[in-house]
């Protein structure tokens, strides 16, 4: 279908559910351990028609002493529009009160860290942006900041949410 909307054209429940924003949740809480290489996450992948989206990722993970947080870095087959905006506490974050963030962009492969080394396991939030041109997937990868026995989660609460802008 053509965006925006031309004058004429009929008014279906696909002209108007095409702009509505594709959500993924993550299903279940999954752990990572002994390991700092990234690799997919079994549910935030995203599978996107023709068109230029706007992407949204909220990351809830928490890590631990050892583990020193998460790692992240994505997968596409789409085509990059805007370099991606990653924002979250620093890979050097001890705590989730640690007021120490990171607000930088990187290409959709390069890894970016967030800490979180509080022994308590309490929960930090990362949000990543970017703007993709489809058709293709996107697919969220992770690991630990540091390889060790001790987990990093990342929750059910974590999403991508993609809106079509173009």
């Amino acid at each position: 279908m053509p965006f925006p909307w031309l004058a004429g054209m009929r008014v279906t429940a696909e002209r108007l559910n095409e702009h509505n924003p594709i959500l993924v949740y993550k299903s279940a809480t999954e752990n990572r351990t002994n390991t700092s290489t990234v690799a997919p996450d079994a549910h935030l992948t995203l599978t996107l028609g023709e068109g230029v989206w706007d992407i949204h990722a909220f990351i809830d993970f928490a890590g631990t002493e050892g583990s020193g947080g998460i790692r992240v870095a994505w997968h596409t087959t789409m085509t990059t529009v805007s370099i991606r905006r990653a924002t979250g506490p620093a890979s050097s974050s001890t705590n989730r009160s640690d007021t120490t963030m990171r607000s930088s962009v990187h290409n959709m492969e390069t890894e970016a860290g967030y800490g979180n080394r509080d022994p308590s396991g309490y929960r930090s939030q990362a949000w990543e942006d970017m703007i993709l041109q489809g058709p293709g997937t996107l697919t969220l990868l992770w690991a630990q900041i540091n390889a060790h026995t001790s987990a990093t989660e990342l929750f059910d609460q974590s999403y991508l949410k993609a809106q079509r802008v173009g």
